[in-house]
């Protein structure tokens, strides 16, 4: 449960903590149904959260599994609350790759929004990878890959510098700090992922792969014209140059727009704005 913020010299705190669960508890009704919304929002701020919470959301056969104590929480209210994914454009993709997946509830998403389209879903972390299994392994026209997305094909090693399981970050191997790693796991470069599209082209890219995006941009020019649309999350805080490596990759695509933490770029004249 969050704690009621102590601080008995400035009442306004309680009242400001209040409202804003007030808001919350009110926002997670209006998505999902009043009596989803009831009971999704009392195990997630509950007193005693099990291991997993189970949340059942519209559109979606089998409920949505949120591990307590991490990140999972967090990332579920951006995605289907907040609606961080919501297209800021009029569009309809047929193809989608989610780079840096998680544990799939972007990707379910997408599904929602466009039940007809062919995904790809990439986490290379074994934990996440897992709970991605569960949330999309039933999905038809899912496609599921265990991988880092990187500058080539090869090994990366997955490294935790404690931002949890949604800031596992990867590195060179012969970078990678021995007190920080993890694991080796297979590293995949654009030219590769496309080849699971048909004629390589993608409608939209989601890229959150805590500064990978880095080594992927300063390679891009074989493939960034087969990308119509991507939304990302640019992570200099963690890695100097993320943000100059992908606007000079993006210049032919004249359209942008921020939207919390992400920024959307497109190309097609024809994807008007919407929000």
């Amino acid at each position: 449960m969050v704690p009621i913020p102590v601080n008995p010299q400035n009442q306004p705190t309680w009242l400001s903590w209040l409202k804003t669960r007030i808001r919350e508890f009110l926002l997670y009704i209006q998505v999902l149904g009043f009596m989803r919304g009831c009971l999704a929002w009392l195990r997630i701020r509950g007193l005693r959260q099990p291991f997993e919470i189970p949340v059942q959301v519209p559109g979606l056969q089998a409920p949505v599994m949120l591990r307590a104590g991490g990140s999972d929480i967090e990332v579920f209210k951006k995605i289907f609350i907040d609606h961080e994914y919501r297209l800021p454009f009029d569009a309809c993709p047929s193809s989608i790759l989610d780079l840096g997946a998680n544990t799939g509830l972007a990707s379910l998403f997408f599904r929602i929004q466009f039940p007809e389209a062919q995904i790809v879903a990439v986490e290379p972390d074994p934990d996440n990878f897992a709970m991605l299994q569960r949330h999309l392994g039933p999905v038809p026209g899912v496609v599921l890959i265990q991988a880092a997305v990187w500058s080539h094909d090869g090994e990366i090693t997955l490294t935790d510098p404690g931002n949890g399981s949604w800031g596992i970050q990867v590195e060179e191997p012969s970078q990678a700090s021995g007190s920080h790693s993890l694991c080796q796991v297979a590293a995949l470069s654009m030219p590769a992922l496309l080849r699971h599209f048909p004629q390589g082209r993608v409608d939209l890219l989601k890229m959150d792969v805590e500064g990978a995006e880095k080594e992927v941009f300063e390679s891009s020019s074989a493939w960034i014209e087969n990308i119509d649309a991507i939304v990302i999350e640019l992570h200099d805080r963690y890695k100097p140059g993320c943000s100059r490596a992908f606007f000079t990759s993006i210049e032919t695509m004249p359209f942008e727009k921020w939207i919390g933490e992400n920024i959307y770029v497109w190309r097609p004249a024809n994807w008007r704005v919407t929000a």
